[in-house]
């Protein structure tokens, strides 16, 4: 079995090590990507790229929208139902649902899960 105290494949200098955990983070690497590769955990890496001096990249927010909210209520209010538009966008029914909420749009009843006429 492999030595669980070694990790990133390397057997140097502590300092160099952390040196190349912030370079492939700065070079795009995520954190789950470094410590699933390291055999740590989210937790663990995340606090090593800290104590390494990275500079962590922020999560986007979630209240931005990667589509204007304005165009998604025009596209409901056309007949698309909040499950075409999640598809069509790339979010979750939940999350169209709070967008069209809290751009004022009337939501009608829900088809989902009533049997056929």
């Amino acid at each position: 079995m492999e030595d669980q105290g070694k990790h990133d494949g390397d057997d140097g200098d502590p300092a160099e090590r952390s040196r190349r955990l912030v370079q492939a983070y700065e070079q795009g690497a995520s954190i789950h990507e470094l410590a699933e590769k390291a055999g740590l955990s989210y937790t663990w890496m995340r606090r090593k790229l800290l104590k390494a001096g990275a500079d962590l990249r922020r999560r986007p927010s979630p209240k931005t929208s990667p589509v204007p909210v304005d165009q998604l209520a025009e596209e409901y209010r056309q007949g698309a139902s909040i499950l075409q538009l999640a598809k069509k966008y790339g979010l979750y029914y939940k999350r169209v649902r709070e967008l069209l909420l809290g751009h004022g749009v009337q939501l009608r009843p829900s088809t989902r899960g009533t049997p056929d006429s």
